[in-house]
């Protein structure tokens, strides 16, 4: 109710209790007070209080209506205030403005933290909803694996999906869970789980899916295998996951020079030769092995026995050492 209309009611009240007081009682009744006689009608004595209950009232709503025009104002002017704030933050300014209204506190704080051309430091956040959820996106945003679930994000949310990004790169087995299980996987998140188990897994690991590994993870697979002792594969197996894709003649060629650092020459000769007959790509990489095992004989009776295809730089290398010349096999292969 507005000050002046409540006045007018209050107003109106008093002078109809009067009437009808003094309409029904019309005596008067006196009080001495500090000596004096105050002889006044029983009607008046009734309004006296309610009068000054209503002046208490009036002076009541003056004050919180004053009170409420200033924090009004200062709502006000601190929301122009923040607009400055927010112009100075997009075109990059350093910006330090006083507000004069708890409201604003927080969202300028934000705002300054979100600025796209200027670290302002951390923000001086006081509720701590907000400042967990600023501490939480900072650490998965810088690659922590975090615990989220309190904040129920959907899995379509970004930060829900970098944070599992972040998990997959913590441990690798999480991965595992991942494919393992039977709810639907983000995109995104199934090519980070499937890169993890191409770098981490065990060969034994990854045989629990049914992978169709494309040219570049057999790459990867087989510079750990090269690389990395704990990464343990039979020839055999090795052979199988080859054998399935098609390679091109320089491939096998960077294939049979990964391997000949890890495999028996007895082995890796029977590997390229099987893959020769299974993948014509891979006769010149067969013959670079007779070549750099110095199986001379051999590799003379191949390539007497090939039909199609010139192999000149085997041919130019068998040349150069039949002439008695230096030739190292990574004149042309490297």
């Amino acid at each position: 109710m507005k000050t002046r209309r409540y006045i007018f009611y209050s107003v109106v009240y008093i002078a109809l209790v009067w009437v009808m007081t003094f309409s029904f009682i019309n005596q008067d009744f006196s009080v001495n007070l500090f000596e004096y006689n105050i002889n006044l009608p029983i009607a008046t004595w009734i309004i006296i209080p309610i009068t000054l209950f209503a002046l208490l009232s009036i002076l009541h709503m003056s004050y919180y209506g004053f009170k409420n025009f200033l924090d009004a104002r200062a709502v006000k002017n601190d929301l122009q205030l923040y607009n400055t704030l927010a112009k100075e933050i997009y075109l990059g300014l350093e910006s330090n403005k006083d507000f004069k209204t708890d409201l604003f506190l927080s969202p300028s704080e934000i705002t300054k933290s979100l600025s796209p051309w200027v670290d302002l430091g951390e923000p001086n956040l006081k509720n701590e909803e907000l400042k967990s959820a600023y501490e939480i996106s900072k650490k998965v945003k810088n690659g922590e694996a975090c615990d989220i679930k309190k904040f129920k994000i959907l899995k379509t949310n970004p930060l829900f999906l970098q944070n599992e990004k972040n998990k997959i790169k913590a441990d690798y087995k999480y991965a595992i869970t991942l494919i393992s299980s039977k709810n639907e996987i983000n995109d995104a998140i199934y090519k980070e789980a499937y890169s993890a188990l191409i770098n981490f897994a065990s060969y034994i690991e990854l045989c629990k899916f049914n992978f169709a590994y494309t040219n570049d993870d057999i790459f990867s697979l087989v510079k750990r295998y090269v690389k990395n002792e704990n990464f343990e594969i039979a020839s055999s197996e090795l052979f199988t996951m080859i054998n399935k894709n098609e390679f091109s003649c320089d491939e096998y060629i960077k294939l049979a020079i990964l391997l000949k650092t890890k495999l028996d020459p007895d082995k890796l000769i029977s590997m390229f030769d099987r893959l020769k007959n299974e993948h014509s790509n891979a006769m010149e990489a067969y013959l670079y092995i007779l070549y750099d095992l110095q199986m001379l004989d051999k590799l003379r009776e191949s390539l007497a026995s090939i039909e199609h295809g010139d192999f000149d730089k085997i041919k130019t290398l068998l040349f150069l050492r039949e002439s008695g010349r230096l030739a190292p096999v990574d004149m042309f292969y490297k």
